[in-house]
């Protein structure tokens, strides 16, 4: 099978229409329906059909459609472990790791890096996807969920729930740095839905104290969360950093009459064993600990790799 006319099948699908692709993909609209059907008589498979003036996918095409994306996937795996083989530098890697992660502190750290550290590209994944993105042409993955076993594994430390009040809320004045649930419960809080690990460690900690919020707002980006703290509509809990000129505030466990300590979110790293870039990723992963150590995470005792 010819990779280059899975890559214009694969344009075809993206692009919607044959024009719009061998537009996009700087090739004549004729030369690019001939690639096509080579590639049906290949397979033995009718990928495409006509409807009117245009094409539209087969359910056979429909379902080719992961299998194509992932041997692309896998190609381009081989293509850079060959070229890393070859030059012994890693020049890029794409980490796998939650929209909050991404947001939080991975993009944060990635700043840090400089132009002879590898190029990280992060890939978006829910909690639930992780394992399968590394399956999926992801190097290494960012979770606060516990790997699954089977991974190579290495513990970050942990980061902060944090909860973020407006620059002109009387608590920023007051210069508060940590306050326990109770304090903060009979605010309108604005939090991460239930598919949020940190929504979960903050669910256990109220139920613990016995405690509830009074009123409670739901959004999964960190940064609208934070936005709409600033913007005085209520207390925003995430684990991004600082934004928007809000006042950061540790959350404790418990009441103000037996605080406990902060809630804090795992953060694990978790890579294929044997990954051609395995060194370079356990070394990246080790920069990422560093840089949560700076931003005030936990290291963990065994957090040794």
């Amino acid at each position: 099978m010819n990779l280059r006319r899975l890559q214009y099948f694969l344009a075809v699908v993206d692009a919607g229409t044959v024009t719009a692709a061998a537009e996009r993909i700087h090739i004549a609209q004729p030369a690019l329906s001939r690639q096509i059907k080579t590639l049906e008589n290949e397979l033995k498979l009718r990928l495409f059909e006509a409807q009117g003036n245009k094409l539209a996918l087969t359910p056979a095409g429909r379902a080719f459609i992961p299998a194509a994306r992932r041997l692309m996937v896998e190609t381009q795996g081989m293509e850079a472990a060959a070229d890393a083989l070859r030059t012994g530098r890693v020049t890029t890697l794409v980490a796998a790791a939650t929209a909050a992660s991404v947001r939080g502190f991975l993009a944060p750290y990635i700043a840090t890096t400089g132009p002879e550290d590898p190029l990280i590209i992060t890939q978006e994944t829910s909690h639930f996807a992780i394992a399968e993105a590394l399956l999926h042409g992801c190097d290494f993955a960012v979770s606060p969920a516990a790997p699954e076993p089977g991974l190579t594994t290495m513990p970050l430390g942990s980061i902060p729930l944090t909860a973020y009040v407006a620059a002109d809320h009387e608590w920023a004045r007051d210069g508060v740095t940590e306050l326990p649930l109770s304090a903060l419960s009979v605010q309108h809080a604005i939090l991460p839905s239930h598919q949020s690990v940190s929504r979960y460690i903050l669910d256990d900690a109220l139920n613990q104290a016995h405690l509830s919020f009074r009123q409670v707002s739901e959004c999964d980006d960190g940064q609208t969360i934070m936005a709409l703290a600033a913007a005085g509509h209520g207390i925003g809990v995430t684990t991004d950093l600082p934004a928007y000129g809000t006042h950061p505030i540790r959350i404790l466990a418990g009441t103000e009459a037996s605080p406990g300590p902060a809630l804090r979110l795992p953060l694990h790293t978790a890579w294929i064993p044997g990954h051609f870039a395995e060194d370079t990723i356990r070394a990246v992963a080790r920069r990422i600990r560093a840089f949560l150590n700076q931003q005030g995470a936990v290291i963990k005792d065994d957090a040794r790799v």
